[in-house]
């Protein structure tokens, strides 16, 4: 029990230090940069949306990222009520889902760690203009690296909720039998 609480506490500590690997805060669509995603209009989301469908990759972290990020983005766009996102098909794509909360610890820190290196690639030489294939593959890291920090955030979190309601609950009932 030890252990995996030390990985996640040292875990939590890596992430919260790195500034840089957080959700992406610029989408670059024919050149133009938005701030939020859920700021763009529908036809320029759903393009982002069908540019990540369509960038492959050969491996599998790379194409477990475009899997996580197509989930993360399908469901900001979900919340749309409109009738061109609807009839759009965009949620009938298929592609491979992957849903990280049945992942083991060890599972979801190997794939940030090797997701971590090609994210840094877009952040080396920051002066440089993306091409939109450059950002929709620094968007994929982003993304599927942001959903498992917090993925890993919400655990550590229960943990830590279980371990301080067992510690009230154990206090509680000393209390109870000393009274008795």
């Amino acid at each position: 029990m030890k252990r995996p609480l030390a990985l996640i506490v040292c875990l939590s500590l890596l992430l919260a230090g790195c500034a840089t690997m957080r959700y992406p805060r610029n989408y670059m669509v024919e050149g133009k940069e938005y701030k939020e995603f859920k700021e763009l209009d529908d036809e320029k989301a759903l393009k982002v949306i069908t540019m990540i469908y369509n960038v492959k990759y050969e491996n599998w972290e790379e194409e477990t990222a475009r899997a996580i990020a197509l989930e993360e983005y399908i469901k900001l766009i979900s919340k749309r009520n409109s009738k061109y996102v609807k009839a759009s098909g965009v949620f009938d794509i298929k592609y491979d889902r992957v849903d990280i909360s049945e992942w083991g610890d060890k599972d979801l820190v190997e794939l940030y760690d090797a997701l971590v290196p090609k994210a840094e690639l877009y952040y080396k030489e920051s002066d440089r203009s993306l091409t939109e294939v450059q950002n929709i593959e620094r968007i994929v890291y982003m993304t599927a690296m942001n959903a498992i920090s917090r993925e890993l955030k919400k655990r550590n979190n229960t943990r830590n909720a279980i371990s301080v309601g067992s510690q009230i609950l154990s206090g509680v009932l000393m209390i109870a039998l000393s009274i008795i």
